[in-house]
This record gives C-alpha cells, structure tokens and sequence, in this order.
C-alpha cells in the first residue's frame, strides 16, 4: 500500500509541524490515514463505483462533462453548489438549490474546508459536475460537531462548478448584495464612499472632541456581522476595549478608512465589501462550524470570505 503524506485539513493547525518530531505519532497517523483508505475501496468496491484515484488519495467521477467550459486555475474565485454527506449516509449539508446564489471560494492552498472539494477544483472546468469520495484526513480529520459531524468520517462530496469570477465581477456582485440589503431593510442615511464603503452616523458625538486622523490612535467598541445573520459574529467584550491606529499598514482596510475623521462618542455602521475586509479568509462548508473552527483556532478569520460584512462601532477615545 502506498504511504500518504499527512496533510493538515485547516490552516492554522500546529500537529503538522510536530509530527516529524514524534515518529510514534505519526505512525498512528499514518495507521489512522490507511484505515481511511482501506475503508473508503472498500465503499466503492460494495457499491460498484467506478471512480479514478486521485495521487493525494480522494476519489472522484465527473457525473456531468462540459468540454466548452472554462478550466479553474490557481487562486480564481469559484461558485459551487454541493452536498456532503459522509460515507453512511448522513447529510452534512446540501446546498444544491440552484435558484439562489452559489457559495464562493478561492481557489487555492488555503481556500477550502474540506480540502478535497479545493483539489477537485483544478480537475474541473465550469459547468461541469463531479463526485468526489474523500478519505476523512482531506476532509474533517478528527474533528466532530455535535451531531452533524462525526471524527474520522470518510466523505461522499457532489460538487457543481457553476462560474468562475473576476474581481470586478465580484464588486458588482457585492454592491448588489449591500444595496438590496438597505433596501430589503428600509434602512436609512447609507452614503456610499468613494472607497466602495457604505457608511452611516448612527450617533454624532460630543461636539468638541479631537477628529481623528492619520497616525492617531482610536479606542472603541465593535459588533461585526455578516450580512445575512441578525447575531454578531465577533464582538468586544464589555471590559476588553479595542484600540487601532489609523494608517497602520497591519489594520484592515476598512479600520484605517472608517475610523478617520471620527470622534469621542460617535457611533457609525458601515457596510463593508470583502476587498475591504478579511481578503484572504479560508472558505468553511457548511457554513455552521466555521465560528466553532475559529474558536478553537484552525482557521485565522471569522468573517466568510468574498462577501460584504456589517460592523458598528461606538467611538470611546481618539488621541
């Protein structure tokens, strides 16, 4: 039987780094990864598929074949519709209802959990669909969620590559979203910048403080939000004041242009397109565990990558 390398799933995991260290442990990973791959011939032999072996260790098919289609190369944004399930059947998550918008990653090393689905991109062109069956150290490894994911799962994957994006395309796709997001909301007093932010007062501040500027320092309070989703993803806690200085090249984006030209007291919300935001973020499916991922920290951004994001800031200091 051929020896497989490990591969972490998430980035961020440290194991990787230390396995070289403990031969012992990775011998009981390795032992872990063959069982993975006896396990999984094993469900295609019983169940008669015909599947081709890819050299990293998932299986996969193409179900649909679309030779005029464009072919996915590193680093392009990728829409898909998929379902996972593990190889006893259990639905993980289906999100193949092609009438609302396909979900979005980045092609590349660190753009997918489960990894699998990432490497499976560059065997695919656009319009085309593939079966993918994963062995669970490319898709979830060890890791469990409450009943929905089970450690050690070997993986049943259908995957649609609908389209592929350029970053213009994606900017109109984002404004769109904003846009009907004020609207669907009747929200008022959005003015949209000159940066692509859409920024409101929400409160004005105490009229004689110090506007801020480049190089000073902002303290402040903080709620950030997905579009889609009424509960914060991240925020401050009440105790644990956040402080940025304006300019720093290490600052997202939008910290650096929203929190100019404010003041003690104020209060803004600003909705902020991805460009702007947490530009390299790992993609999670099912949406669910990325929150639990984050906290345990396999991955290094809370925010979904490749969508606008909502974050209201109440002003404590400028100085």
């Amino acid at each position: 039987m051929t020896k497989r390398k490990v591969v972490p799933i998430i980035i961020g995991i440290v194991m990787y780094g230390l396995t070289s260290c403990f031969p012992e442990v990775e011998s009981d990973l390795q032992k872990s990864m063959d069982k993975d791959d006896r396990l999984l011939k094993e469900y295609l032999s019983r169940n008669a598929i015909d599947a081709i072996e890819s050299p990293v260790g998932y299986f996969y098919s193409k179900e649909v074949v679309n030779a005029t289609g464009n072919q996915i190369v590193n680093n392009e944004v990728v829409g898909v519709y998929y379902e996972i399930r593990t190889t006893d059947d259990q639905l993980i998550e289906s999100y193949m209802d092609q009438t609302v918008r396909p979900r979005l990653y980045v092609h590349n090393d660190s753009g997918l959990v489960p990894r699998a689905m990432n490497f499976a991109s560059g065997l695919s062109k656009t319009g085309e669909t593939l079966m993918l069956y994963v062995p669970s150290y490319l898709g979830y490894q060890t890791y469990s969620y409450q009943q929905l994911i089970q450690p050690n799962s070997n993986l049943v994957i259908k995957m649609k590559f609908v389209d592929t994006y350029s970053e213009a395309e994606l900017k109109a796709m984002e404004e769109e979203l904003i846009e009907a997001y004020i609207l669907e909301n009747e929200l008022v007093g959005f003015e949209k910048t000159v940066d692509g932010m859409y920024v409101r007062v929400l409160q004005e501040g105490e009229e004689d403080s110090k506007v801020s500027a480049n190089n000073d320092i902002v303290r402040f309070s903080f709620q950030l939000f997905q579009l889609d989703k009424a509960n914060a993803i991240a925020e401050n806690s009440t105790n644990d004041i956040v402080q940025a200085t304006i300019g720093n090249e290490g600052n997202l984006k939008f910290l650096n242009l929203g929190l100019k030209g404010v003041k003690k007291d104020m209060e803004l919300e600003m909705l902020i397109p991805s460009d702007l935001g947490f530009t390299n973020s790992t993609q999670v499916f099912p949406f669910i565990i990325r929150k639990d991922l984050f906290e345990k920290g396999f991955i290094n951004q809370i925010a979904r990558p490749k969508e606008p994001i909502r974050f209201k800031v109440k002003i404590v200091e400028v100085r």
